[in-house]
């Protein structure tokens, strides 16, 4: 199987202020995007307090060209509704006031990454407009420029090449977030309203765009990683959750190309390439038999059976005739001598009725049902012989059901009719989303040409020769020469010193370590060791800002607390990041303890354990450690309860001897 993967990388910059205003750029470490708590709501809509909303309509680009996906997503009448607050945005967010100059330093920092990639910087940068309609920016585009071509990445131990496509610098989309019941999405409908937090659009970004990799999914990882670091050595980008996001353009055996779009975490993306393959590589397989069986194109139509099923017991049917009344239509399309193919899968679950299923809640409907998997959800065995009786269908004839208003019906359908004719080809050309998993589902198709075309407000950028030599002068050192020096200032284990460096939390790090006395090794272990073992329990350890990570270290340093209750604390944190360390600390009840009341409980627990110390001696150490600890576990530091301990039981055991 001949796989090809193209790597687009999109980083966050570090920088003051937005692209093309003046507004702080948005830290990328919070995340509002599934909250549907009324009280969280509310805290949402008080702190974003300016509100208006748009409706979605694709435009045609300067050429008179409407583009696929900016039609697909103004397929309906979308109303989008936009929160922000003066401190993080303005006027130009609101697509109310002219973009205004570039800005400097996120532009310079775009240019000294071309350079350190051995790219062909352009002589003249022009700002284009990409079409976007799904909501996520105001104005209904996306500035976007690119400012150089070509060049190549070195990665992994062996030192493997692959080029560079192109690099831009672009501003960041506004931020989805879900606010209440109105953008719940049932199993009959999704509610035509999305909801938009303003704070995030404009941030700049840089796209490195990579020649497509034909080698394994761990490579194309590998590729990754070393442009991350690459990224990330420079000192100029922002870090934390969502900071940086990796789309993947897949295709195997020549076919069609697969955009997966918001690959957020670096482990995820051989799980992706991994999934994708095999889902395009079944449905190859698929097509080879479905021509054989049915020839070299499909009898498909579409038919109303909206009487059929009026009185139908189906819920999700009743549901359907109770929200649109009248306006409701059951559509059934037809395809002859196709019963198998749409409830087959693969061991990762891919399957058409599955896809078919993806494209109809795209178009607003909760989902469909096919023929491979009927009679179920309410649909008899008896509805499904009228319906074959009434349509002349025969059991080797397939059908899928679908209801909902009769504009929503016509689309999807439609849609649907489309998917199954490409059923014969393999896979169609667009855009899907990936899981924490590597699963990936559809979006919208794949844009086209048609949706860029020149930004007329903002002039064209001269780049010379002395702003390129001035910029050369700024390349990073390479990344294995800094994790060296950062190894040796801090005297780390290399494998170590590689997990903090690549970490989020490297500038906690940094920081702890120059206003504490406490131990490199120990904060290096609180920041990966405690991390990754708490990330490995479930716990949303990325809910915890680094802000409150220091000020927990700061608090252990201070002897606050005791060394063994950071995990209990950082986990309590995770659960209600609004709390201060003070507060989680009184919450878990933290409270240093003297060794004058250490001592005394250890002698109570000696006396309460006598037969144990007659019968062992010294070696009932062990034990009555594990029992002392239960009680002051994170008040005091382990290593004092030892000490404590063994001078009380030496007595003890002098005694009864």
């Amino acid at each position: 199987m001949q796989l090809k993967v193209g790597l687009e990388v999109h980083q966050q910059l570090s920088t003051k202020a937005k692209l093309f205003c003046d507004c702080p750029c948005f830290s990328g470490t919070e995340s509002f995007a599934s909250t549907t708590d009324p009280d969280s709501a509310r805290q949402i809509q008080l702190r974003y307090p300016i509100e208006f909303t748009r409706m979605l309509r694709a435009a045609a680009s300067e050429l008179g060209e409407l583009d696929a996906a900016a039609k697909f997503e103004a397929r309906s009448a979308i109303r989008v509704r936009y929160l922000s607050n003066k401190e993080t945005s303005c006027l130009v967010e609101a697509d109310e006031e002219p973009p205004h100059p570039i800005n400097r330093d996120a532009l310079e920092t775009s240019l000294i990454f071309a350079l350190a990639l051995k790219s062909r910087v352009i002589d003249e940068i022009h700002v284009m407009r990409k079409i976007v309609v799904d909501g996520s920016n105001t104005s209904g585009f996306q500035r976007t420029a690119v400012v150089a071509l070509g060049g190549y990445l070195e990665y992994g131990s062996a030192g493997a090449r692959v080029g560079v496509q192109s690099i831009s610098l672009e501003e960041d989309a506004a931020r989805a977030v879900k606010l209440g019941a109105h953008n719940k999405e049932t199993k009959i409908d999704a509610e035509p309203e999305r909801t938009y937090i303003l704070d995030r659009l404009g941030t700049p970004l840089v796209e490195v765009a990579l020649a497509p990799l034909e080698g394994t999914p761990e490579e194309v990882e590998e590729a990754a990683g070393s442009l991350g670091r690459m990224l990330r050595s420079s000192g100029r980008i922002a870090r934390g959750l969502g900071t940086i996001r990796q789309d993947l353009n897949i295709s195997i055996m020549g076919g069609s190309v697969v955009e997966i779009k918001g690959v957020q975490k670096l482990d995820q993306i051989s799980k992706v390439v991994r999934f994708e393959s095999a889902r395009q590589k079944f449905f190859f397989d698929l097509a080879s038999e479905i021509k054989e069986r049915v020839g070299p194109e499909l009898q498909i139509e579409s038919r109303d059976a909206t009487e059929l099923f009026r009185n139908t017991d189906s819920k999700i049917i009743q549901k359907s005739f109770s929200t649109f009344g009248d306006g409701t239509r059951v559509f059934c399309i037809v395809v002859k001598n196709f019963t198998g193919f749409i409830g087959r899968e693969n061991a990762f679950h891919s399957r058409l009725g599955k896809e078919l299923g993806e494209i109809a809640r795209a178009y607003g409907i909760g989902g469909i049902f096919h023929s491979d998997e009927l009679p179920n959800y309410g649909i008899t065995s008896d509805e499904v012989t009228r319906l074959r009786e009434q349509f002349h269908l025969s059991t080797k004839d397939a059908f899928i059901l679908l209801a909902s208003q009769q504009l929503k019906t016509n689309l999807t359908s439609s849609a649907l009719l489309e998917r199954l004719r490409q059923s014969l080809f393999g896979i169609p050309p667009e855009t899907r989303a990936a899981n924490e998993e590597g699963e990936t589902v559809f979006l919208r198709p794949r844009p086209g040409a048609a949706r860029m075309y020149p930004e007329t407000d903002i002039p064209l950028i001269k780049i010379t020769k002395d702003l390129l030599d001035g910029l050369g002068r700024l390349i990073p050192e390479p990344w294995d020469k800094q994790v060296k020096k950062f190894e040796l200032r801090y005297k780390l284990s290399k494998q170590l010193a590689v997990q903090l460096f690549d970490s989020d939390r490297r500038q906690v790090f940094e920081e702890v370590m120059k206003e504490t006395s406490l131990p490199a090794s120990f904060v290096a272990y609180g920041l990966i060791d405690v991390v990754q073992s708490l990330s490995g329990e479930g716990v949303k350890i990325d809910e915890i800002s680094n802000k409150q990570f220091k000020e927990v270290l700061i608090a252990l340093d201070q002897k606050k607390f005791a060394k063994e209750a950071l995990p209990d604390l950082l986990r309590l944190l995770s659960e209600n990041s609004q709390l201060t360390t003070e507060e989680a600390m009184n919450k878990i009840g933290l409270s240093m303890m003297s060794k004058d009341d250490l001592r005394l409980l250890v002698k109570d627990i000696i006396t309460k354990n006598q037969n144990l110390v007659k019968t062992k001696g010294n070696a009932s150490q062990s034990t009555l450690m594990g029992m002392i600890m239960r009680q002051v576990r994170g008040k005091i530091d382990g290593k004092i309860v030892n000490e404590i301990l063994a001078e009380e039981l030496s007595g003890s055991v002098s005694q009864s001897t």
